[in-house]
């Protein structure tokens, strides 16, 4: 089958046109949603605008798979809606131009766009999700872990505990009270009148100054009647909070793993379904999902290109909505079947390596479908 150079060019002109619009608006909308989502926990910790470019650069490597298909398979739908629309398909038919020569160009189209979203899933996705979490931890360990009025934990055992009455934009402190019991045999407690919360970003120490306050140390014997009080000027108390920010690979989840990584823990399952010691997640079920996710999704756009062409062929006056309906509808019947089969997969009712091709399963069968009608101008 010969494929005309003048012709794929001019479609793919529509074609991209199209999809940079989609593109530019499920971007918008799904980034805006997110940011929202994510200054809703950390407001008021003092975000700067260098903050803000951070948080958004991270958003975007996270969305960019999911958006990049959406947009193409509205392009698709639109820009050959319009030209049907506009009698410019029949007239390629009146000079013998197939079905076939329409649909190569858009389909060698979507294998690029779904070798982009494999890249994206396997590379971007998880290192935008660490990246995140640490940013997300840094922002936090500058003042956000501090709840004024309730006991805050400086460590994941919960020997390390924070009080203070109050604390404003500055990170300055009023009535603060810290309690360590990092040493059973002289656990200490600190009061103060005010101090000022820090964290140094080279060394990931989180640092408190204190003003005008005393140290109580606890006796070491319930029968020891002594008790030590040491008054103080000023006072500094150091925290690690290094994990917090840069977590280490037994913090992070599957969703923030590289492919080859997942590839690594499963191959280091041991039998009697023992985990790794070293890895957070002990379910071997999470890791399956995660990896045969990955390799589903980017099937998406190929089967987006079959299946928009036969629909956008379809004559309709109102193509650019007629556009956007069938895409809404396609995308939300995707993911949800995409749930549907993580579901199975999590609740082993099916193996994840069916479950999670269940979407492309049945879009396979819808696209062979309808370019069979099409083939045969029922449609």
């Amino acid at each position: 089958m010969r494929i005309p150079r003048t012709l794929s060019l001019y479609v793919l002109r529509e074609l991209g046109q199209y999809a940079g619009i989609g593109l530019l608006a499920v971007g918008s909308v799904m980034l805006s949603q997110r940011i929202l989502r994510e200054l809703n926990d950390i407001a008021g910790i003092g975000i700067g605008f260098g903050d803000m470019l951070n948080l958004m650069a991270y958003l975007l490597g996270m969305l960019a798979a999911y958006s990049i298909p959406v947009a193409f398979l509205f392009g698709i739908l639109v820009a050959v809606g319009r030209l049907s629309s506009d009698a410019e398909v029949t007239a390629m038919r009146a000079l013998g131009v197939s079905l076939g020569q329409i649909v190569a160009p858009v389909a060698a189209v979507g294998l690029v766009v779904a070798l982009c979203t494999g890249w994206l899933l396997s590379s971007v996705e998880p290192g935008a999700r660490r990246d995140l979490r640490g940013f997300l931890g840094e922002v936090a360990s500058r003042g956000g872990i501090i709840e004024p009025g309730a006991f805050n934990e400086l460590d994941t055992t919960g020997q390390r505990l924070l009080f203070v009455d109050g604390r404003n934009e500055q990170n300055e402190l009023t009535g603060v009270l810290i309690s360590d019991r990092t040493d059973p045999v002289k656990p200490f407690t600190v009061v103060a009148n005010r101090g000022h919360f820090e964290f140094q970003r080279d060394t990931g120490i989180g640092l408190i100054r204190l003003f005008e306050g005393d140290i109580h140390f606890e006796r070491e014997d319930a029968g020891d009647d002594r008790y030590q009080r040491i008054s103080f000027k000023q006072f500094e108390y150091a925290f690690d909070l290094s994990a917090l920010a840069t977590p280490g690979l037994d913090r992070i989840r599957p969703r923030e793993m590289s492919n080859s990584l997942i590839q690594q823990i499963l191959s280091e399952w041991g039998p009697d379904d023992k985990a790794p010691r070293w890895v957070r997640v002990k379910s071997r079920n999470r890791y399956e999902i995660q990896l045969h996710r990955r390799l589903a999704l980017p099937v998406a756009p190929l089967l987006f290109a079959l299946i928009g062409v036969p629909l956008g062929l379809q004559r309709s006056r109102g193509a650019r909505s007629w556009g956007v309906l069938i895409c809404v509808v396609l995308v939300f019947s995707y993911y949800t079947l995409l749930s549907a089969g993580e579901y199975l997969a999590q609740e082993e009712l099916a193996p994840a390596a069916v479950s999670l091709w269940l979407p492309n399963l049945v879009f396979a069968a819808v696209a062979a479908f309808l370019l069979h009608r099409a083939r045969h101008a029922e449609i």
